[in-house]
């Protein structure tokens, strides 16, 4: 390449670099790769200077490429109801996508050795990963990447944002990974789930023939890999369940009680966040030795700040939804269950109930623990032998009464 055509190149890269800044949010990766900046050729160029190339493999560094500029090689498009993309001759987005609650995209990261010079330069132990962040935001950068051992650059990567108005995380779907191409993924492939569990690993092998990492150069051995990712929305919100004997004043994080018991209990819910949440839902997961009593579930919040009796009885069962609620509100579930004994051991037991409370897909679980000491057994023996001695001393007493009659007699005699 002249000196000249070099110089244009490094002000292209340069430029290009400084729209993405300008563009989107600083984030910790953009496009990029392990040699601090490829240049970028036409797909004319490449064609037309083949034996500049040599045998050097080197990777996604079309500027007109049929996906555009393949250094934005990580997209993004809603998946359909069988998690294919919905759509996938349209546009895919490229460094932003907005999303919504529940619904699963398909991330695809395009993979194409540059070289033009086929088997001559093919590149070996190709990996292709996605890093997935396990932290919520209303922004989740997803990173791809593809790294090469003879290839230079060795290492490439690009992003895709995911964005939303409220703090959400993604899920990866296991077993989505796919390859696409015209060798061994012509009807599409499965790829191992490290892809997105073990990137900092180097993900997956990929493969044009097979999955053995090697990629000839040219366009006819381009490839495709999408992973499908499902948005879930995180809200913020505690719960608390203490409980207490019926006709005491004071809740606590657990009691004693004795079988035949009946035990109260409270369930408190808060918006912690600074956004209205929707449809809270609550069900309660009653022990086999309690049994819920009809009719006692109450509720206080602001609608009812004296309290509410809820007629139907789907705390226990189904579940129940318990209204919208604003920054800071809360609502206090109570209901009432007697201890029996289902399956109780003999001696010391410890019952726990547990609550679930749902907002969206977030779900945040507690309980509260009821200690019971059973002394069935003991009570059953001590009843046999209290019976025991009573006949026992019955039978003395009637042997007494019978000696005393008998020595009366021979007194008369």
């Amino acid at each position: 390449m002249k000196r000249n055509n070099k110089t244009i190149f490094v002000i292209i890269v340069f430029l290009a670099i400084l729209i993405d800044i300008g563009a989107y949010p600083i984030t910790a990766f953009a496009w990029g790769d392990d040699s601090g900046g490829r240049p970028s050729y036409s797909a004319q160029y490449v064609s037309e200077h083949a034996d500049d190339f040599g045998s050097t493999p080197f990777f996604n560094s079309v500027s007109d490429a049929e996906i555009g500029n393949e250094k934005d090689f990580v997209s993004a498009m809603e998946a359909d109801s069988n998690g294919f993309a919905k759509n996938p001759q349209s546009t895919w987005q490229g460094g932003n996508i907005e999303v919504e609650n529940g619904e699963t995209y398909v991330i695809r990261l395009y993979v194409n050795n540059n070289n033009p010079n086929g088997f001559d330069a093919a590149a070996e132990d190709v990996k292709v990963a996605f890093s997935i962040p396990s932290t919520s935001n209303k922004q989740v950068q997803v990173n791809g990447f593809i790294e090469s051992s003879n290839a230079s650059p060795g290492e490439y990567w690009d992003y895709i944002n995911f964005n939303s108005n409220k703090n959400f995380h993604l899920e990866y779907i296991y077993g989505s990974a796919l390859l696409y191409n015209g060798g061994t993924g012509q009807e599409g492939i499965t790829l191992g789930d490290e892809i997105a569990t073990k990137a900092s690993e180097g993900g997956a092998l990929i493969g044009y023939n097979a999955l053995d990492g090697q990629i000839p150069g040219g366009d006819a051995y381009k490839s495709y890999i999408t992973i499908q990712v499902k948005v879930v929305y995180d809200y913020d919100f505690t719960v608390k369940t203490m409980s207490r004997l019926v006709g005491e004043k004071e809740w606590k994080d657990s009691v004693n009680a004795e079988v035949g018991d009946k035990v109260e209990f409270q369930i408190e819910y808060t918006n912690t966040s600074s956004e209205r949440q929707e449809d809270v839902a609550v069900k309660n997961i009653l022990s086999p030795n309690l049994r819920y009593i009809k009719g006692s579930t109450n509720i206080k919040n602001e609608k009812h700040p004296g309290g509410s009796n809820i007629n139907e009885d789907y705390l226990t069962t189904d579940g129940l939804k318990i209204g919208n609620y604003s920054p800071d509100d809360n609502a206090c579930l109570m209901f009432t269950a007697e201890i029996v004994d289902d399956n109780l051991a003999e001696g010391a037991n410890t019952i726990e109930n547990v609550v679930w409370v749902g907002v969206g897909n977030t779900t945040v679980e507690d309980s509260v623990k009821i200690n019971v000491q059973n002394n069935k057994r003991y009570n059953t023996i001590i009843a046999i032998y209290t019976v025991l001695i009573a006949i026992f001393l019955i039978a003395i007493i009637i042997l007494l009464l019978k000696i005393l009659r008998r020595n009366k007699k021979l007194k008369q005699i």
